[in-house]
């Protein structure tokens, strides 16, 4: 092998270990930092977090010079076990699966950590070519193993919570584009199974005399769970779901993207024949931190995965109802009946007001 040759060979893992050492000296200034919590955390959950950070630290600084080491090692003595050259791509998996969570944040220390990772993963490819097939099948079995037990033992940090701008019940007003009503507070009971930080539930009337309802809940961190859905409460309640439709509608003055289209659920409750009350046509949807869906799933993916950003994130379901009326005909459900107008024409007031007055502001919050 001529010495041009043998420079390239020794090129990729120097460079290769010089990125491992430089990622081993970013993680342990991350070990110097405090593990943020938000306010409210208990005791025992700071300690427990804190713990695991640090654990996952040390594992990285110890990874990262382990894998430097033996990368060194064979780069300097030309010939090497290619099954050691293979091992040191376990530490350089680890660090890269690390680095990427935490660099969401965008915070420079750990992109700056997901950058180098990421330079070392690219240098020890290189160094992964030149092994035989054989030992590029172990690594690559190892590397997946490495990667499926950090996401076994890894959690993402918790959100920072999001407070409201405004309280809903003391301050969502009491007349929407020909409707009035109160905000009507529920039972220590009721609160306790709806686990909201906040809910308004208010019982609206028309000038005519028709009847409507807004129920809106907020958890300022997304994690909490989902309050219960109308397909659950007013079913406890004595109504049957006998049709149910996930539309999209538009808002026509929703802050900064007139005519904004977000996903609804349109739900139709009749009454068993024990309970006296008309039925009632419902339009529901969730917003986690901006973004506005039907799917009670959906939401909990999004506010699962976009919470470990560092920038928090929220969660709000919002249900607007009209009862329908005696003699009322037609397909309530249908686009051009009086009752889907009434409730589109409310969520139209209330989607811009709780954007513009209500929900934390913060970049993206137009979903």
């Amino acid at each position: 092998m001529n010495e041009t040759a043998v420079k390239s060979e020794r090129f990729w893992p120097v460079a290769a270990s010089v990125l491992l050492l430089a990622e081993a000296v970013l993680a342990g200034i991350g070990l110097a930092r405090a593990v943020e919590l938000p306010p409210g955390a208990d005791e025992a959950e700071a300690v427990a977090r804190a713990g695991r950070e640090r654990s996952f630290g040390y594992v990285a600084v110890a990874a990262s010079a382990a894998g430097a080491a033996v990368l060194l090692a064979g780069a300097l003595k030309r010939r090497c076990v290619p099954w050691a050259w293979g091992a040191a791509g376990l530490p350089v998996i680890y660090v890269a699966m690390q680095t990427v969570p935490r660099a969401v944040s965008g915070e420079m220390l750990e992109v700056a950590a997901f950058v180098v990772a990421a330079g070392a993963a690219v240098a020890y490819a290189w160094v992964l070519r030149g092994l035989p097939a054989r030992a590029q099948y172990g690594t690559c079995l190892g590397m997946l193993a490495v990667a499926g037990l950090f996401f076994h033992l890894w959690e993402p940090p918790p959100p920072k919570p999001l407070p409201l701008r405004r309280s809903l019940a003391e301050h969502f007003p009491r007349r929407l584009a020909g409707w009035s009503g109160e905000h009507q507070a529920l039972d220590k009971n009721q609160e306790a199974v709806l686990g909201a930080d906040e809910y308004l539930n208010m019982g609206l009337r028309s000038l005519d005399g028709r009847e409507g309802m807004v129920f809106i809940t907020y958890n300022a961190n997304a994690w909490s769970n989902i309050p219960h859905v109308p397909w659950v409460c007013m079913t406890q309640a004595g109504f049957v779901k006998t049709q149910s439709e996930e539309r999209q509608i538009a808002i026509e003055d929703f802050p900064g993207r007139p005519g904004k289209e977000i996903s609804i659920n349109v739900l139709l409750f009749e009454p068993k024949p024990e309970v006296r009350s008309p039925p009632a046509l419902m339009l529901q949807y969730f917003n986690v931190g901006g973004a506005y869906t039907a799917s009670r799933e959906w939401a909990r993916v999004l506010g699962t995965s976009g919470s470990f950003t560092h920038q928090g994130s929220y969660l709000s379901q919002t249900q607007v109802a009209v009862w329908l009326v005696a003699g009322e005909g037609g397909d309530p459900m249908a686009k051009d009946s009086e009752a889907y107008r009434l409730a589109v024409g409310l969520l139209n007031e209330v989607v811009p007001l709780l954007e513009r007055e209500y929900y934390p502001k913060r970049e993206g919050s137009g979903g």
